[in-house]
């Protein structure tokens, strides 16, 4: 509130201020709405712009930070000087005090007078007896919020308190007006409408800054959620990234992994997973405690950031870590394997974690439940480049994508000048199944791309093959170098590929020969080989340990690369699994089962040659059936037992790859083949050898191609059982019924012994009802072949595991049709078996099928039937549900009386001496069965 004052700061004559509050001049009401509401408007600007001091939360309330908001909030009070509202000539009203009453309430008096002192001083340099009633006004609002001060807490947004707190702050303002000649008579004019506009101004300043301390606490809630582990409530993998940039030289980081945790969670279940990690958490921050800081990295993983510099200290807490978390899970106790790494001065953090991985894989290789140390990049020695070769090696880690050669000739570089005393080397990858050579050091380049399968690769290795899986380093010295490659060479009848090594890979040359299988996973996807030219004999131990090194820092490189290898493959069989199973689904004869095999196979293993030989028992030879990319002009082939590749693949019982047809001497017409590579494959089943299938095309098969061939073999003896069990039926036609109905039996998986059962019990069911013999005998005949029209569904719907869909059902509620159609075909059965075979699936009520027949019209025979196929379908174990007990059984058939079955049947069956019951074998339940086919 100011009082009259000339352009120069004097008073006003005192005439003039009797005309003043006389009131002959004032505003109109709407000057004043629209200069109130210019005032409001300023108020939220400012307090927007002093909402911006809040930056983080929780809010700072030091010393430096409430004086920055209280000089802010002081120089905003000016500001709202500079749009006052005239009541009458030369008297003035502004919002100068909301600042300060929002500080005093805040922070206290000392804060708000800080607050309205830039205001008092502006005011003073005006002059004017006005000077005393801004003053009086200033201290009127800083006494009332300082008595509210510890009363009203602004931290949250006060809602109702609203209505008395604000009114009362700004209670005594003005009330200097009364120290003026006629001052009451103005305070009267001006103190309601002074009260209201700051009030409101109070108010909405509040509104805005509580709305950005809003968003502050919901975005540090935000973060932080997002930067804690839910279930453990460790600091994620986000938050470990962040922290890690901060690790120090000389500082240590740990990483920790429980042992088998995927075994642990397939066994036992994803809830003592979660349990175990848990605990697991909470012992890992008690060991730590105020040394580090402990996060899960993600899965199983942790990580700890050690504050530690003494490496003693150290690995004595990274034991600690270790070994704290005591979980016992089914009698057994959980293990955990470690790396720990210290940062070296010259290194980023991210390779220092990097190498702390590489220690982690190398104890798990070791055989888990331990602890390793990430072996110091300076203590690699004086080999020249040594150092910057592992460097580089460890940016390769960072990589998320395949590595190209002059990658993989980086990391075997950087093996050969690291491994003490070694000379040359190679590395050989797993590419489609096999070890192809991908980078040379000390040799010639015409050694890249050769390809070596996995057994030929193991016996150049030349351990067991438990020290091949564990990624044990072996050496090789004078003669067993040679003699492990031509072993090897051997295994894969590649006398070429030998020649070719033996020559330009200097294999006489050699003299020691150190090699380590790079495991990831259980499976060895890599093999290190470093060399030494030289006579002397010089790989140790500490060789041993540094190539070891090398080959986990490798299989960390392999570990994304084989596993998207894993998931091609993978995806590659689901989709020529698909394929052939489609090509088979329709073909029922023996013929066309190996046409149509032969043709698919060809295509998704991409043969130039395919050839399918039959096995002739009489010849005691296999006979070509089908051709592919042959001549057919050169007749059919014909091997006797022993000759060419397809015997020697049927006597090894596996594929077997020829890498060059022209070669191997195991091709019995090598100028048949128009390809280089072949491969066959043998069909065997429980019925003896079935033939065998070769094909061939240019480039080599490798032994991702072998195991997909295999895959595709056992859909087509399983197509070529089928097709021979229909045969079989065909040949024969009427059969023994219930030799027929047992090979329904086997085809649907029904529990073994299902036919047998069914008709016993419908025959005594039959005999409880009065039922003659002459209707016993067409009872028995239904019995045996009820679902003898299942032949007729497909696989695809009748094997299918989970829910059929409306298309499916229709295809499987056939069976009763196809069935009575198939039935029709036995010669003599009778009239009352058919009607059987037909409408064992009708329902009491009319929702059966196939004709939806309702009540008595439904044949007694069928109404019969039905309760018995029901309660042996629930009392048996299938794959989709477990067995229901007796009484369960039992309980179902009593509540289907009159809606599903004849309740007269029911009662006699429920009369029957021991309720039905018949011996079924106890199976393993799975899941509570929803219906019955």
């Amino acid at each position: 509130m100011t009082t009259p004052y000339d352009p120069g700061g004097r008073s006003a004559s005192p005439e003039r201020g009797r005309e003043t509050l006389g009131f002959r001049y004032g505003p109109t009401p709407h000057i004043v709405l629209i200069t109130l509401l210019h005032n409001v408007a300023l108020v939220t600007l400012f307090a927007f712009a002093s909402s911006m001091l809040y930056r983080e939360w929780p809010a700072r309330h030091d010393d430096v930070s409430n004086f920055v908001r209280a000089l802010f909030a002081g120089f905003a009070g000016v500001g709202l000087m500079t749009l006052p509202i005239e009541v009458a000539p030369g008297i003035f009203a502004d919002l100068r005090h909301v600042p300060t009453a929002l500080v005093t309430l805040r922070y206290g008096p000392l804060w708000g007078a800080l607050t309205a002192l830039p205001a008092l001083l502006w005011r003073a340099g005006q002059g004017g007896q006005g000077v005393l009633v801004a003053a009086l006004s200033a201290a009127g609002v800083v006494l009332v919020a300082s008595v509210l001060h510890r009363r009203v807490s602004l931290r949250d947004l006060p809602g109702w308190r609203l209505a008395w707190t604000a009114p009362l702050v700004f209670g005594l303002n003005g009330l200097g007006l009364l120290t003026l000649p006629n001052g009451d008579v103005l305070l009267a004019r001006v103190y309601l409408p002074l009260l209201f506009a700051n009030s409101a101004a109070f108010v909405i300043a509040l509104s805005v800054i509580h709305a950005r301390l809003q968003l502050l606490r919901a975005t540090h809630a935000y973060r932080q959620q997002a930067r804690t582990d839910a279930l453990t409530g460790l600091a994620n993998r986000r938050q470990f990234e962040l922290d890690l940039v901060s690790l120090q030289p000389g500082e240590h980081l740990l990483v920790v992994d429980i042992d088998h945790f995927k075994r642990l969670n397939d066994r036992h279940g994803h809830a003592v997973g979660d349990d175990v990690l848990r605990r697991a958490a909470r012992a890992f921050e008690e060991a730590v405690g105020s040394d580090g800081t402990v996060y899960r990295y993600g899965g199983e993983e942790f990580a700890v950031i050690l504050r530690l510099r003494s490496p003693v200290e150290a690995h004595r807490v990274a034991q600690r870590c270790r070994t704290a978390p005591d979980v016992i899970v089914a009698g057994t106790r959980v293990t955990l394997s470690g790396g720990l790494a210290v940062r070296d001065e010259h290194e980023f953090t991210n390779h220092t974690f990097q190498r702390a991985d590489a220690a982690l894989y190398a104890a798990k290789n070791d055989g888990r439940d331990r602890l390793h140390v990430a072996p110091d990049p300076a203590a690699l020695g004086d080999r020249p480049g040594a150092l910057g070769a592992m460097r580089g090696t460890l940016a390769l880690l960072s990589l998320d994508q395949d590595p190209r050669d002059e990658d993989w000739k980086a990391l075997l570089r950087a093996a050969v000048l690291s491994i003490p005393h070694a000379e040359a080397g190679t590395l050989y990858v797993v590419s489609e199944g096999d070890f192809e050579l991908c980078a040379q050091i000390g040799f010639s380049d015409e050694l890249l791309g050769q390809r070596a399968s996995p057994v030929s690769q193991r016996a150049w290795y030349g351990g067991t093959e438990e020290a091949w899986l564990s990624g044990r380093p072996r050496v090789l010295r004078g003669d067993e170098v040679a003699a492990a490659s031509r072993t090897g060479s051997e295994v894969d009848h590649d006398r070429i590929g030998r020649v070719t090594y033996e020559r330009v890979g200097r294999i006489f040359d050699i003299h020691e020969s150190l090699g380590v299988p790079v495991v990831v996973d259980g499976q060895v996807v890599a093999f290190l080989n470093v060399d030494r030219l030289s006579p002397e004999r010089a790989f140790d131990d500490v060789a041993e340990r540094v190539a070891v090194d090398f080959a986990t820092q490798a299989g960390v490189l392999l570990a994304a690369r084989a596993r998207r290898q894993r998931e091609t493959r993978r995806l590659r069989e689901l989709e020529a699994l698909a394929h052939v199973t489609s090509a088979l689904r329709d073909a029922y004869t023996e013929a066309d089962v190996t046409s149509a095999f032969t043709r698919r196979t060809a295509d998704l293993l991409d043969a130039r040659q395919a050839v399918y030989l039959a096995y002739d028992a009489d010849q005691d030879a296999l006979v070509s059936s089908d051709v592919l990319g042959v001549d057919r002009s050169l007749g059919t082939v014909a091997l006797p037992r022993g000759r060419g590749v397809a015997w020697h693949a049927v006597d090894l019982g596996d594929a077997v790859r020829v890498m060059d047809v022209r070669e191997d001497p195991r091709v019995h017409q090598p100028a048949f083949p128009l390809a280089r590579s072949m491969m066959a494959v043998p069909l065997h089943s429980a019925r003896g050898l079935l033939g065998a299938l070769v094909v061939t095309r240019d480039r080599p098969f490798g032994e991702d191609d072998a195991h997909l061939a295999r895959t595709l073999v056992a859909q087509g003896v399983t197509a070529l059982d089928r097709a021979a069990h229909l045969r079989a039926l065909e040949a024969a036609r009427e059969g023994t019924l219930l030799a027929l109905g047992r090979a329904v039996e086997l085809r649907d998986f029904e529990t073994s012994g299902h036919t047998e059962r069914v008709t016993s019990l419908a025959v005594r069911l039959a005999r409880a009802l009065g039922l003659d013999r002459d209707s016993l005998v067409p009872l028995r005949e239904g019995a045996y072949l009820h679902d003898v029209g299942k032949i007729q569904v497909p696989d695809a719907v009748l094997l299918k595991p989970g829910p059929l869909d409306a298309d499916e059902w229709t295809v499987m509620r056939s069976h009763v049709v196809e069935g009575e159609a198939l039935a029709r075909l036995v010669p003599g059965l009778s009239f009352g078996a058919l009607k059987v075979v037909r409408h064992h699936h009708e329902r009491w009520d009319g929702s059966g099928y196939p004709d939806g027949l309702r009540g008595t019209d439904i044949p007694l025979l069928a109404r019969i039937f039905s309760v018995v196929d029901v309660y042996d379908a629930l009392v048996s174990a299938r794959p989709y549900k477990r067995a229901w007990s007796h009484a369960e059984a039992v309980e179902e058939i009593r509540t289907g009386a009159g809606r599903f079955f004849d309740p007269d049947v029911v009662r006699a069956f429920l009369d029957l001496p021991g309720g039905g019951r018949t011996d079924t074998p106890s199976e393993t339940p799975s899941e509570t069965p929803s219906s019955t086919a």
